[in-house]
């Protein structure tokens, strides 16, 4: 059974599992509702606990190595602020929002919580998130030194539900080891799909170790970038039905991955299952086991601990390349619940993780690359910041190149999208069904969930 424990950044990972039955039914009507923006003070009684302290209810989801910092972080605050006692939740990203959920669901969703661009605008929608806007009004969160566009990526519906950590952008991660096992030169900037599939097989054919080493059908984050090469976007401007009109966008992204998995240089849904078990740090191409992966760029960051032979690239181009794919995407939000009784002290915490350099000089952009310009200034200028954090900030100003706007928050209902996205492309790839097929039942489901959610 998961315990919540007052603070201490040695403690082990606290993984919580759970599943979502007969929770998202009730969950709007379990919520209870706090309004306003104020909060207990700093020296008022809270709860059962000892009236000189503020408990904060902390969760994020990452690896052990984010466990590790984000303990560090939070134990420097508690010496600068002995009045705030941090209790915290660490979970898996598979764990994750079914463990939110839950509490979420019992009234007892933690004060600040990790949250995702896929999520936040489901979690708004249900009322469990506080609207920040009045932090920032009165300077308990400093906005000076971040761009609009990226303090904005945390509205949903004119309200600011959560404060960006770090920007990212999609890239994909090679082995340099397996590249060289296979002796082929390292992919650049300019690959196109036809060269990634060429490299793939090629890894295939001279380690027998797999090209690609995921699974296209995770999210539909990859799918979004092909959508947008062809010039269209995965949602109307609505996001009550499927923004491209033409079934060959998707039909065109599953037969690429079919004829890897076909010739096993990629692994199967099946495989991958079985292999994703390992967990990130296992993963084929942080073991040298596969060549190329699709993450976040500050992917490299998290891992370097365990691989110092991995490398950032942008994802292939389309053929012509006249349309920009990639976005950058808030890489997470810290957003504040709407039951807490600290929100006050949420965001002054908030404000101290994004614009101090104490503590931006322990994440190192573990979550992203910082988004107050002077904290990113003030990184590289050290001599000391490690090649893998380099790396993705070198990365970040090559990708913004080839960035177009970013969408929107993905849609409520995006779970259910996720799953029919997945269940159609499996069927193809087992040959149950024509890619034809596939991308007909996919957009009768997605569009019937977003006309359900839209009303």
């Amino acid at each position: 059974m998961n315990t919540v424990k007052k603070f201490s950044w040695k403690m082990g990972r606290m993984l919580k599992r759970g599943c979502k039955e007969a929770v998202a039914a009730g969950l709007c009507f379990l919520i209870m509702t706090v309004a306003g923006c104020g909060s207990r003070g700093v020296h008022e009684p809270l709860n059962e606990k000892t009236k000189d302290q503020v408990v904060i209810r902390i969760a994020w989801w990452g690896e052990e190595e984010r466990d590790g910092v984000t303990g560090k972080i939070l134990e420097l605050y508690s010496q600068m602020h002995p009045e705030v006692v941090f209790e915290t939740q660490s979970f898996s990203w598979n764990n994750y929002y079914d463990g939110i959920l839950q509490e979420t669901a019992k009234g007892e969703m933690p004060d600040l919580i990790q949250m995702d661009y896929q999520y936040i605008r489901t979690y708004s929608e249900n009322g469990s998130l506080a609207d920040l806007a009045c932090f920032v009004e009165d300077g308990t969160i400093r906005t000076q030194d971040i761009d609009e566009k990226i303090l904005d990526s945390g509205m949903v519906d004119g309200e600011l539900k959560g404060i960006v950590l770090g920007t990212t952008a999609l890239s994909m991660v090679y082995n340099s080891d397996v590249f060289d096992e296979a002796g082929i030169p390292y992919p650049d900037g300019e690959w196109n799909w036809e060269e990634f599939m060429d490299i793939c097989m090629q890894i295939k054919e001279k380690t027998g170790k797999y090209g690609l080493a995921m699974t296209p059908i995770l999210d539909l984050n990859l799918y979004q970038y092909w959508v947008r090469q062809q010039g269209e976007e995965l949602f109307l401007p609505d996001q009550r039905s499927l923004g491209y009109e033409e079934d060959s966008v998707y039909v065109g992204y599953v037969e690429l991955f079919k004829e890897l998995m076909d010739a096993e240089a990629a692994p199967n849904p099946d495989t991958w299952a079985a292999i994703d078990v390992r967990g990130t740090r296992e993963s084929p191409v942080i073991i040298g086991e596969g060549g190329i992966t699709l993450e976040w760029n500050n992917f490299l960051v998290r891992m370097d601990y365990n691989n110092s032979d991995l490398h950032l690239v942008t994802p292939p181009l389309a053929e012509g390349n006249e349309h920009p794919g990639l976005w950058m995407k808030p890489s997470m939000f810290f957003s504040v619940a709407q039951t807490s009784g600290v929100k006050r002290e949420c965001a002054a915490f908030i404000d101290w993780f994004i614009n101090s350099e104490e503590a931006n000089a322990l994440l190192k952009g573990e979550r992203g690359v910082p988004i107050s310009e002077k904290i990113r200034k003030s990184l590289l200028a050290d001599e000391g910041l490690p090649a893998a954090q380099r790396g993705m900030f070198c990365f970040a100003d090559e990708a913004v190149r080839r960035c177009g706007d970013a969408p929107p928050p993905e849609p409520a209902g995006i779970d259910g999208i996720n799953e029919a996205f997945a269940k159609t492309a499996t069927a193809c790839f087992y040959d149950v069904t024509t890619a034809e097929e596939a991308a007909a039942e996919f957009r009768r489901r997605a569009n019937e969930i977003l006309a359900e959610y839209g009303k």
